[in-house]
C-alpha cells in the first residue's frame, strides 16, 4: 500500500488546494474566533521586529502560485521565484539564505517537477537535481552543502542525495513500493523517512550515505511524515493506527514509542503539520476539527499539556519564530482568502501580515 502523502507542498503541487473567488472585505478579523480568552490586541511592531528573520510563503496573487517572503512586521514583501509556472516553497537552508522550492511544469497532460534553489537576496535561481514527474520533499543537510529529496526518475518513488551546487547526485534507496519524505537529522549523520517496502507505510532511518536502513515502526496502518527534534533524540511522526491521524514520538533506535497527545477520541479531529519549537520542548500542530475549521495547538512534549493558540477557518502549517516566542500560520480572513497571521505562543495578539488578493499560505519562518 503506497503512503498517502501528507506534506502540504505535495498537495499544492498536485492542485489539491486553490484560492477562493469570494470577494474580499477590509478588516483583519479571522473567520472564527481565536483561543478562548485571547487578547484582540495586535502585536506591536517592536515585538515583531524583535522576532527576527523573514517568513517564506506561497502566494496565489499572481497568475500561478509563487514563492514570496515578508518581514514579521508585514513589510518588505519580495518574490524570489520567477517565470509563469507554479513554484512551491519546501525548505529553507540552515543559514536562512536560500529556499529549496519545487517548480511545476504543466503541458497538456504532461506534469513535471524540478527542484530549484532560490536565494533570498535576489540572486538568480538555479535548478538542482534532475527533473521528473515527481521531485519533491527536499531536506537540507545541517551545513547547507547538500540536500536529500524524493523522486520518481527511476522508480515509483525513491530518495536521492545531491550537493547544493548540483554535484554528486546519488540514489539512496531502491524499493519498488516507494520511499518518501526524507528528513535529515540535526547532526547530518542520519535520515528519517517513510517507506512502503513492507506493505503499509512505516518510519525508517538510515545513514546519510544510504547505508544501515532500519525500520522503526511496525503496525498494520500507515506511519509517515517524520520530523527530528532539534537535539536529534526524538522523531515525531504521524500515524493513523488509531483510526485517526495522530502525532507519535519515537527514539532513533526505535524505543520509547508513544503518542504525543493523550486524547484518543476520533471525534477530536485529525492532527497534522508537525513543527518542533526551536528549543525542542514543544510541538505546534494543526488539529482539523470539522469541515473547514482547524485549531492551531502547542503541546508540551514532556507533560502533554495542550495550549490552543487559535481555532480558525483553514488554519495550516504553524511555523515558529527563531526565538520560539511567536507562531506564524495561515488562516482565512473575514472574506475567505487564506492570509498569514502571527500570534504569541500563548495565543494572544493574533496579527494579520498579508493583504494581497489571493490566498497566502505555507509559511516557513527563516532565520
Amino acid at each position: 500500500m503506497a503512503i498517502a502523502m501528507s506534506i502540504a507542498i505535495v498537495a499544492a503541487a498536485c492542485g489539491d488546494r486553490a484560492s477562493t473567488d469570494a470577494a474580499r472585505a477590509a478588516g483583519d478579523s479571522m473567520r472564527t474566533t481565536t483561543a478562548a480568552g485571547a487578547s484582540a490586541d495586535t502585536l506591536s511592531l517592536a515585538e515583531r521586529r524583535a522576532a527576527g528573520g523573514r517568513i517564506v510563503f506561497l502566494s496565489e496573487r499572481d497568475s500561478a502560485p509563487q514563492v514570496y517572503t515578508i518581514a514579521p512586521t508585514g513589510e518588505g514583501e519580495r518574490r524570489p521565484s520567477s517565470g509563469t509556472g507554479a513554484t512551491y516553497p519546501a525548505a529553507v537552508s540552515p543559514d536562512g539564505r536560500t529556499v529549496a522550492a519545487v517548480a511545476v511544469r504543466e503541458e497538456g497532460n504532461d506534469h513535471g517537477e524540478q527542484m530549484m534553489l532560490l536565494p533570498l537576496d535576489g540572486a538568480a535561481a538555479r535548478a538542482v537535481g534532475p527533473a521528473s514527474a515527481r521531485a519533491r520533499s527536499p531536506s537540507w543537510g545541517p551545513d547547507g552543502r547538500w540536500l536529500v529529496f524524493e523522486s520518481d526518475r527511476q522508480s515509483f518513488r525513491d530518495l536521492y542525495r545531491v550537493g547544493a551546487d548540483g554535484s554528486g547526485l546519488r540514489r539512496l534507496t531502491e524499493n519498488r513500493e516507494g520511499n518518501f519524505e526524507p528528513a535529515v537529522s540535526p547532526d547530518g549523520g542520519s535520515i528519517a523517512f517513510a517507506s512502503s517496502r513492507d506493505g503499509n507505510a512505516e518510519v525508517y532511518v538510515m545513514r546519510a550515505d544510504g547505508g544501515g536502513q532500519r525500520r522503526l515502526t511496525a503496525f498494520h496502518r500507515d506511519d509517515w511524515g517524520p520530523r527530528w527534534s532539534p537535539d536529534g533524540r526524538t522523531i515525531a511522526f504521524l500515524s493513523n493506527r488509531e483510526g485517526a491521524d495522530r502525532i507519535h514520538l519515537v527514539s532513533p533506535d526505535g524505543t520509547g514509542l508513544r503518542k504525543l497527545n493523550a486524547d484518543t477520541a476520533r471525534a477530536a479531529g485529525q492532527e497534522a503539520d508537525i513543527a518542533w519549537s526551536p528549543d525542542g520542548t514543544r510541538i505546534a500542530h494543526t488539529l482539523h476539527v470539522r469541515a473547514g475549521v482547524s485549531a492551531v495547538r502547542i503541546v508540551d512534549v514532556r507533560t502533554g499539556a495542550i495550549r490552543e493558540v487559535a481555532r480558525v477557518t483553514g488554519a495550516s502549517q504553524p511555523a515558529w519564530s527563531p526565538d520560539g516566542r511567536l507562531l506564524a500560520f495561515s488562516a482565512a480572513a473575514a472574506a475567505g482568502d487564506a492570509e498569514l497571521w502571527i500570534a504569541r505562543a500563548d495565543g494572544t495578539a493574533p496579527t494579520r501580515i498579508t493583504r494581497a488578493k489571493g490566498a497566502d499560505w505555507l509559511p516557513i519562518w527563516s532565520r
